[in-house]
């Protein structure tokens, strides 16, 4: 068996447990709002290939370095002096804490990663600089992690990036900087952090990291793979949906056969989310919310007539789609907190509910169904969930709400204008192909792995080779 080990360490309370939950997919240690939570040093499995595997070790807090440092560097044999020291666990738990997590680094440790608030400017931080001396003396090849970046797609990354590698340019023992946030961290990134690892590894060690690595894209791969077919297949149903109308069709009806489309999609856009959380890793439910009904007014305008196959129903139902959109607003429908009323509402706006249907008049019978302007505005809703589970750090505990990922809406737009035509010429093979529509969902599912590979090499440049069909 063949181990690549890394140590991941950080000033106390930086967020270490966080980001190993995170990284790990499973929650493990403590996390609290104070010091010194981690007691001991704790090893896990972050990725497994036959006999290879790949450590997380997880280490008690740096605790006063500077204290540390300061009597270590009176010490003709530092090193040793520090790891036969002996302190009490519960009355001197700074230095407690650094020794065991110094331990675990010169015993265990191919690799450091080095956890920073990136809040924070590095000089400001006093404690850093003296951890980084702490790290010289061991003698390990250092990663520094920036965590705490904030939403992700916001601005500033580069600029923190660019901060922390003027900083540490006096320490050689550092390799590289990458961001790395524990709450909002993107599966991609870990990717470019194992290539980083196999970058500043031993030779005897890189072909095992090598195949590691990529046992890890093939792993990342197929979730993102399935993810995608998922959410092909979503779009495609609610392309083909469609509920029909009764003769003679009034008020009451027609308000009733939008009722249900809409319940079929709340239920498929339910189905989804939690099929999403459970290909990455995730638990969490959307947070019910009280129900009430509002009675409305129903004025019924003027209903204008068609020559064509289809109509907007904005005009020719009016008051019916109005009442759906106070009760949407209202909780009346059973979306809990948003599920759909986020893809309806959040694109569109109130107003553009009014809009999302449309009657079908031809052959057959009447029928309502989703228009496609609401169609394409449902895919780039729905793509924004995906990005914002793909970006969900486990450390957050249990998914309970989306986050409006707002930096991401005009990424996603643009990319996705460049298939409009495409998506369009798919919502029409799944209105005149017979169910089961497997090939229609395939080819769906095409467009929105191009459109997030585009959004998420775009987004972060140096995974591009992660999720290239070709790899190293």
């Amino acid at each position: 068996m063949s181990d690549v080990t890394l140590s991941l360490i950080s000033h106390t309370n930086v967020g270490k447990t966080t980001l190993a939950r995170t990284l790990l997919r499973k929650d493990v240690g403590e996390v609290l709002d104070q010091a010194h939570v981690t007691e001991v040093s704790e090893a896990h499995e972050l990725v497994t290939s036959g006999d290879d595997r790949l450590l997380l070790w997880d280490t008690p807090g740096l605790g006063d370095s500077a204290r540390l440092v300061q009597r270590l560097r009176n010490e003709g044999n530092p090193l040793g002096w520090l790891l036969h020291q002996v302190w009490d666990r519960t009355r001197d738990r700074p230095l407690y804490s650094s020794q065991e997590a110094v331990r675990n680094i010169k015993e265990a440790a191919d690799v450091v990663l080095y956890l920073v608030n990136a809040a924070e400017s590095p000089e400001d931080a006093g404690y850093v600089s003296y951890e980084l001396e702490l790290l010289t003396w061991i003698g390990k090849p250092v990663i520094v992690l920036l965590n705490q970046m904030g939403e992700p797609g916001t601005t500033g990354e580069d600029q923190a990036v660019a901060r922390w590698e003027e900083f540490v340019k006096g320490w050689p023992i550092v390799k590289h900087i990458l961001p790395l946030d524990a709450f909002t961290r993107c599966w991609v990134q870990e990717g470019v952090l194992l290539e980083r690892v196999e970058d500043v590894l031993p030779p005897e060690k890189r072909e095992v990291m090598h195949r590691l690595a990529q046992a890890w894209r093939e792993r990342s791969l197929a979730v993102f793979e399935q993810a995608t077919l998922r959410i092909g297949a979503y779009l495609t149903a609610a392309a083909a949906d469609s509920e029909p109308l009764g003769e003679n069709a009034g008020r009451a009806e027609k308000r009733r056969a939008m009722r249900a489309l809409t319940d079929r999609l709340d239920l498929a856009t339910r189905a989804l989310m939690d099929d999403l959380l459970e290909l990455h890793g995730l638990k969490g439910r959307f947070q019910d919310e009280a129900r009430t009904h509002l009675e409305e007014d129903f004025r019924m305008p003027g209903e204008a007539a068609w020559s064509g196959g289809a109509a907007m129903l904005g005009a020719a139902m009016g008051g019916a789609a109005g009442g759906l959109a106070a009760d949407v607003l209202t909780g009346g429908l059973s979306f809990g907190a948003g599920a759909l009323a986020g893809a309806i509402l959040g694109a569109m706006g109130a107003a553009g509910l009014l809009k999302g249907f449309q009657l079908a008049v031809g052959p057959e019978e009447p029928a309502v169904r989703w228009a496609q302007e609401f169609l394409r505005d449902l895919t780039q809703q729905t793509l924004l969930r995906y990005l914002a589970i793909a970006h969900f750090g486990r450390g957050r505990g249990e998914f309970r709400e989306l986050g409006t990922m707002q930096s991401w809406s005009a990424l996603v737009e643009r990319m996705l204008r460049s298939r409009i035509d495409a998506l369009a010429a798919r919502i029409v093979e799944a209105r005149r192909e017979a169910p089961p529509r497997d090939g229609v969902a395939a080819r769906t599912a095409t467009i929105v792995r191009d459109v997030l590979r585009d959004v998420l090499s775009t987004a972060y440049p140096q995974a591009v080779d992660i999720l290239s069909p070709r790899w190293r």
